[in-house]
């Protein structure tokens, strides 16, 4: 069972039905909340109720809004909308919106009403995600904000393993676990996947922990052959949240919820769903794991087949029809594994000379200087470095998709195609300069800095920004050195400066061109 069932899919056009009827919501959290639904259901842009969610999102970002009551949750749903939507076309609502959350952001760590001291779990899930969006579309989250957000949620858990609604905190620099108020499954939900959120964007997960473990257990031959610089880009990127902690704090939330599931929460049963859709994805991505067949989503399913409306609407305690089926839409559809697979690319940090990854058919592979290549893999990056031989309107097809390209694992190999990639970069149409770019950093070559540097600078402003995010992943340097969209070519080439002058700190003997 999943998104695509067609049991799934008969559900969930019927509440799309639904949402198109509707009337439309008068807040702007829930207008992007409706239009959220709907693109992730397959419809277009240019849909009305669509459209209604992208007005309303970019009139919230018109500026940096102002904090009142509890619009985290509006600001919130509003910057998920435009990262999901486009980016690179929304860029200053999206960065008014992260100041927002920068300058509403609690002394503890948290997020929550005007004129309460005290953090919310609700709503700082939802301003969570926003900035963990933000953060892998290329934009600037400071890193003390995602550091408060992440102890914060460390401190506000119950001795149980549990979360309530307003955090019980005991100030920073205190751990020792206070009984919290209001504990809910809802609440468990959202604060385990504000913790796997912000544990993301500072590099702490059990996936790399566990790599860790794993390496040292394995025989030589078959252990990861890695630079230093692939070393450096695996380490935390802060000390400030204690790795220990963070596996201990997430290892009590999920025993706690493992103990008490159920798959109603009593009320705000929907809004529930779609913050266990939300934790369960985001765990998947920590562990490095996909489970194909939760027990969760099936129950889920069971639960919203059962709840359907005849008009094809949910609705339950507290929760009116239009946001409630927007949320069970988002649980059906897997919103937030979506947006984690467009934007994560986690299980392939180093290269393998042993056993990992091996072909299913032994026909399929063949041995060179002593390593097992799969011939397919060698024939789709032949195939790839062909293609940028294309001109841009035989490529254009491309430009929008995640085209895979796979390195040769023969030293000599992958060094010509990594020197072909690095040609198109500085000699290649635009689509075959995006696609170099991309193909960069999928492999990411640490010796290609340099040429990605360059391409600060190329005359077509998206190369640029592509670059730039290639950059900043490859380093692992995920906040870079700014260059906001739109920087003309004298503004970047002050951000390229700044560049060099790093790479040129770890490696002194560095060239680059002109």
């Amino acid at each position: 069972m999943g998104p695509d069932s067609p049991e799934v899919v008969a559900l969930v056009n019927k509440g799309v039905t639904y949402l198109e009827g509707a009337s439309p919501h008068t807040r702007a959290g829930g207008a992007s909340l409706i239009a959220l639904a709907l693109l992730k259901a397959g419809k277009p842009v240019d849909h009305p109720r669509v459209q209604s969610g992208i007005s309303a999102a970019r009139k919230m970002g018109a500026g940096v809004p102002s904090h009142v009551h509890d619009n985290a949750y509006d600001v919130g749903l509003c910057l998920i909308l435009l990262c999901e939507l486009d980016p690179e076309g929304n860029e200053a609502p999206i960065q008014n919106m992260v100041q927002y959350f920068v300058e509403t952001q609690k002394a503890g760590g948290g997020w929550g009403y005007k004129g309460r001291d005290t953090g919310d779990n609700s709503m700082t899930q939802y301003g969570a995600l926003g900035l963990w969006l933000a953060q892998r579309s290329g934009f600037n989250v400071p890193l003390p904000v995602v550091e408060k957000l992440c102890n914060w949620v460390l401190r506000c858990q119950d001795p149980s393993g549990a979360w309530g609604y307003q955090g019980n905190d005991p100030g920073p620099g205190n751990f020792q676990r206070l009984p919290q108020s209001n504990i809910r499954l809802t609440m468990v939900c959202a604060a385990l996947g504000s913790l796997y959120m912000g544990t993301d964007l500072l590099n702490i997960n059990d996936r790399r922990r566990a790599a860790e473990e794993n390496e040292s257990n394995l025989p030589g031959f078959l252990r990861e052959v890695q630079t230093p610089e692939a070393i450096e880009r695996k380490k935390a990127l802060t000390k400030a949240v204690d790795a220990g902690r963070v596996t201990a704090s997430k290892n009590a939330g999920r025993n706690y919820l493992a103990a008490h599931f159920s798959i109603t929460a009593g009320q705000w049963d929907y809004y529930y769903l779609y913050a266990l859709e939300r934790y369960e994805s985001f765990r998947e991505l920590d562990v490095g794991r996909k489970d194909k067949n939760p027990n969760w989503y099936q129950a889920g399913f069971e639960r919203l087949k059962s709840t359907q409306g005849a008009a094809g609407q949910w609705g339950g305690s507290n929760e009116e029809a239009s946001v409630a089926t927007a949320f069970a839409i988002l649980f059906l559809r897997r919103s937030t594994a979506q947006s984690i697979k467009k934007r994560s690319r986690v299980f392939d940090e180093g290269r393998l000379v042993g056993g990992r990854g091996l072909p299913k058919v032994a026909e399929d592979v063949t041995v060179k200087n002593g390593q097992v290549v799969n011939k397919a893999e060698l024939l789709e990056s032949e195939k790839f470095l062909s293609m940028m031989e294309a001109d841009d309107a035989e490529l254009e097809r491309y430009l929008n998709q995640d085209v895979p390209f796979e390195l040769s694992e023969d030293e000599r190999g992958r060094s010509e195609q990594i020197i072909q990639l690095r040609r198109k970069i500085r000699d290649g149409s635009y689509g075959a300069r995006l696609l170099a770019i991309r193909a960069i950093r999928q492999s990411k070559d640490f010796d290609s800095i340099p040429v990605l540097i360059y391409a600060l600078t190329d005359p077509d402003g998206r190369v640029a920004i592509e670059a730039r995010d290639a950059l900043r992943f490859i380093t692992r340097k995920f906040n870079g050195f700014g260059m906001p969209r739109g920087a003309d070519v004298t503004q970047r080439s002050l951000y390229a400066n700044q560049w060099k002058q790093w790479y040129r700190s770890v490696r002194p003997d560095a060239e680059f061109l002109d």
